[in-house]
């Protein structure tokens, strides 16, 4: 699992996981806005912000593990990827299972920051596909990986502090 290798291998103090998990991503937030599921507000800010700014939109949703982790009755991938209960925040369930390779415990403070976006809808238009996420990628993590005017003034993160080559998260948005 990608998560997973990003923390244990990588050991990654962000993680972005973009997939096209559940057909629910479109009831939640509609056919033009990818769904964003964080354990950091900033950084949920930062990627409704990036969305705007590409045209790549996002949109929140509701992050309660407390709620919602024990819809799936497995601590390994579920081959049907489905709730317990359908009526109860569906695409919420399915990135915390996503994100529950990344935690050992969603109850404590963890120094990882993780966003999950679920992008089903915004991906295709009919048959065909958008290219939905390349600019939104670009926007968030601008400042992270260019020295480039262009993606730092784009990017709703502030430029790296050169005394210790770090961003610093709290001065976020």
């Amino acid at each position: 699992d990608g998560v997973a290798y990003a923390r244990k291998d990588l050991n990654a103090d962000i993680v972005l996981d973009m997939c096209t998990l559940t057909g629910a991503q479109g009831i939640t937030t509609g056919a033009h806005h990818a769904a964003v599921l964080t354990n950091n507000a900033q950084w949920e800010s930062c990627a409704v912000s990036a969305g705007l700014t590409s045209g790549d939109m996002t949109y929140p949703i509701v992050y309660a593990p407390e709620l919602h982790f024990s819809e799936f009755k497995s601590s390994v991938a579920d081959m049907k990827n489905s709730v317990a209960n359908r009526s109860n925040a569906q695409s919420s369930c399915a990135g915390l299972f996503i994100g529950a390779h990344l935690f050992d415990d969603f109850f404590k403070p963890s120094p990882i920051i993780w966003v999950h976006v679920d992008m089903a809808y915004p991906v295709l238009s009919g048959e065909r596909a958008t290219g939905w996420g390349p600019c939104f990628l670009l926007s968030l993590f601008g400042s992270y990986c260019s020295n480039s005017a262009m993606l730092n003034a784009v990017s709703p993160v502030l430029p790296v502090d050169q005394s210790s080559k770090r961003h610093k998260h709290d001065e976020m948005c």
